[in-house]
């Protein structure tokens, strides 16, 4: 048996699936009967506090084509919620900083702005990068692939984004999002006491001196 036979994993199937993306699901809904508008794709289109052309008819979830993330939806709860019963304050404009995560192997995890983002609007940041190699828990998992990369503003010490690909990056991604809504220093998370061995004590290298990349 040849090395590449012995790592090589052989599935058979009948068929293959590739999911290329997905639509709003409003097809059956009968708008087609109310005021109620739509974009060429089928989505509910919505102002910043969720309302429809429709008076007194709000669109929460994947339906007006927003994030098509279940924390998504929650967060259009809260929205309408406030509209309802609140202070009436807020609204897509000013909703939290949104992590996401895509669950393949290792995760790969992102908030904010990317580095060519940032660029593209004159912005040149701080970047900081640790390799997965270099994270205990990872040698632990038996994962060393992947990196851990962040972005942050040379003026304020506030971080504009981050990309994680790396086990368990859908977690450590959220202690990113908290830090940029608190609008805290990236030292913040670089002096914080984290316990052993998690992959969130990569951050503490992360944003260590010798991590900054020369751009």
């Amino acid at each position: 048996m040849s090395a590449l036979t012995e790592i090589v994993q052989v599935l058979e199937a009948d068929k293959i699936l590739f999911a290329i993306g997905r639509k709003p699901n409003t097809s059956d809904l009968g708008l087609e009967h109310t005021t109620v508008e739509q974009d060429e794709k089928g989505a509910i289109l919505v102002n910043e506090k969720l309302e429809t052309s429709a008076k007194n008819i709000w669109a929460l979830g994947d339906v007006h084509g927003g994030p098509q993330f279940t924390y998504a939806s929650l967060d259009d709860f809260r929205i309408v919620k406030d509209q309802l019963f609140g202070s009436q304050t807020k609204n897509l404009n000013n909703r939290s900083q949104m992590p996401q995560s895509l669950f393949i192997q290792p995760a790969l995890s992102t908030i904010g702005k990317t580095e060519a983002q940032l660029k593209a609007e004159g912005i040149s940041p701080r970047v900081f990068k640790l390799a997965s190699t270099s994270i205990p828990k990872s040698a632990i998992l038996g994962q060393a692939k992947g990196f851990f990369k962040a972005m942050v503003s040379a003026e304020t010490d506030q971080i504009l984004g981050a990309v994680i690909y790396a086990e368990e990056s859908y977690e450590v991604i959220n202690l990113l999002a908290l830090a940029m809504q608190a609008q805290l220093p990236y030292t913040v998370l670089r002096d914080q006491i984290f316990t052993h061995p998690t992959m969130s004590e990569a951050l503490n290298d992360l944003f260590a001196a010798e991590n900054e990349v020369t751009l």
